[in-house]
């Protein structure tokens, strides 16, 4: 019996983005933020710890934010050009070059387009669903919220498109944060903050 073809013949040329494609589904289905507040189980703990070894930062420990004055703070104080910053922002470009070596800058422009305007979409809709739950009036909770879960999204579709996935690399790591129902907010100073 022939195999069907492909739904999209970029998967053919592309064999990464097949990947990407099934991560989209993942992503819209995905119960954005779910937890947030909620104790840190050990699960979470030892997610969260992989995440920053891998990222290279072995002595950072998790801490949970309960309440979002809290985690508003700790975004207030995050600099955005710390060490854990510059370290994503290094495996970023290179897995940029990476993917561009093996698919074209405008199939992986769309692609990664496409992943961010589902994301938008799904974390949108769950920040609000949270934000109504415990009852946080301030509108930049959702923009934030979002805009983080947008980020990742582009990350590890980005990952998946340069490799086609890697389950310890901290951009993986970091999503599964996400898929706990949590926001990684950033470490600051020993601690990764976690709302």
């Amino acid at each position: 019996m022939a195999s069907s073809p492909d739904p999209d013949p970029l998967f053919e040329s592309y064999p990464t983005l097949r990947a990407v494609h099934r991560f989209v589904h993942l992503v819209a289905r995905m119960s954005w933020f779910h937890d947030i507040g909620d104790p840190m189980d050990a699960e979470l703990r030892e997610r969260a710890r992989d995440y920053v070894a891998a990222l290279g930062f072995p002595e950072v420990t998790p801490a949970v934010l309960v309440r979002w004055e809290d985690a508003a703070a700790a975004l207030e104080t995050h600099d955005y050009n710390s060490p854990a910053w510059e370290a994503e922002e290094q495996l970023r470009m290179a897995l940029t070059a990476e993917a561009m070596a093996v698919i074209p800058e405008a199939a992986l422009r769309a692609t990664l387009e496409s992943v961010e305007a589902i994301a938008a979409e799904a974390a949108d809709a769950g920040a609000r669903e949270i934000a109504r739950f415990l009852q946080i009036d301030d509108p930049d909770f959702v923009r934030l919220a979002t805009g983080a879960a947008v980020q990742t999204c582009h990350q590890a579709a980005l990952l998946l498109a340069a490799q086609g996935g890697a389950p310890d690399h901290p951009f993986a790591l970091k999503l599964q944060l996400f898929e706990h129902g949590r926001w990684p907010l950033g470490i600051v100073g020993m601690s990764l903050n976690i709302f």
